[in-house]
């Protein structure tokens, strides 16, 4: 066998680099042209998720309850590709006002992210939670993503099919003590998603499930070092996940890249889960 020559050396670097580069290009718009709908899209993860997409192409529905809040992801998004929609999941007239929102203006739906959300009380033993704090846990965590689910699923079986990333959690799979509603919320979600992972994955409609695990939220900006340093502890990477870290990942599910990924669940949380 030969040995190989400058000239060779040279010419296999240059193929390389254009192979990187094609590939590069092919990575990025991955979703455009694409009509996408990101639910609690005013901080954290939900913020980063409405952000990423605009950014790969999408235009994108992004829904909170705070009109302020969606004012500021607009403004600091620098581009038209993000329109605001205030609406409180919970509320199944809203809902159906989103629905028809999505249909009037943009004629179909590509991807839902079912990310609103809320976490409620902590530290709560579930003898002393008050029903009205489970309730309200569950109204927006499950009965919410449901409203919103079914919204999305009518327009995508309009159109031919589409992508959903419902925004589990690995409380999806852990038990914490002293948070019994979401616990039971992120389970009730996860089995919502592979329930209808299977009752759509003929039409053309991907469903899976995404579980983050301690992710650095703006929630978390003004807590004590302290308490930081213990959540980090808890990552054997060694430190808490970041919004962008999730979005990117909810990027591929929702792309044609996961074109064989339905009723799957996706853990996003520095090898948490698998201790």
């Amino acid at each position: 066998m030969h040995e190989a020559g400058p000239d060779f050396i040279r010419q296999f670097g240059r193929w390389l680099r254009r192979g990187f580069r094609h590939t590069a290009d092919q990575r990025m718009g991955r979703l455009e042209g694409k009509i996408a709908l990101v639910t609690g899209a005013s901080d954290g993860i939900g913020r980063a998720v409405a952000l990423r997409f605009a950014a790969e192409g999408a235009s994108v529905i992004a829904v909170a309850r705070s009109e302020e809040k969606l004012a500021k992801l607009v403004a600091d998004a620098g581009q038209n590709r993000i329109v605001p929609f205030q609406c409180d999941v919970a509320q199944p007239a809203q809902v159906a006002a989103l629905g028809r929102f999505c249909r009037e203006r943009y004629g179909h739906l590509d991807v839902l992210v079912n990310n609103a959300g809320i976490g409620g009380e902590s530290n709560v033993r579930v003898h002393e939670l008050p029903i009205a704090a489970f309730d309200q846990v569950m109204n927006i965590n499950v009965r919410g993503a449901f409203l919103v689910l079914q919204q999305a699923l009518a327009l995508m079986l309009e159109s031919g099919g589409g992508s959903v990333v419902n925004m589990a959690s690995i409380g999806s799979f852990r038990a914490t003590p002293g948070s019994s509603a979401y616990i039971t919320s992120k389970g009730a979600l996860l089995m919502l998603t592979r329930t209808a992972a299977l009752e759509y994955v003929k039409d053309n409609i991907r469903i899976n499930a995404l579980c983050p695990g301690v992710i650095h939220t703006p929630i978390l900006d003004h807590a004590p070092e302290s308490l930081i340093e213990t959540l980090a502890a808890q990552v054997p990477q060694g430190r808490m996940g970041t919004p962008e870290e999730v979005a990117a990942v909810a990027l591929f599910l929702a792309s044609d890249e996961a074109s064989h990924v339905t009723g799957a669940s996706y853990m996003v949380d520095g090898g948490r889960s698998a201790s």
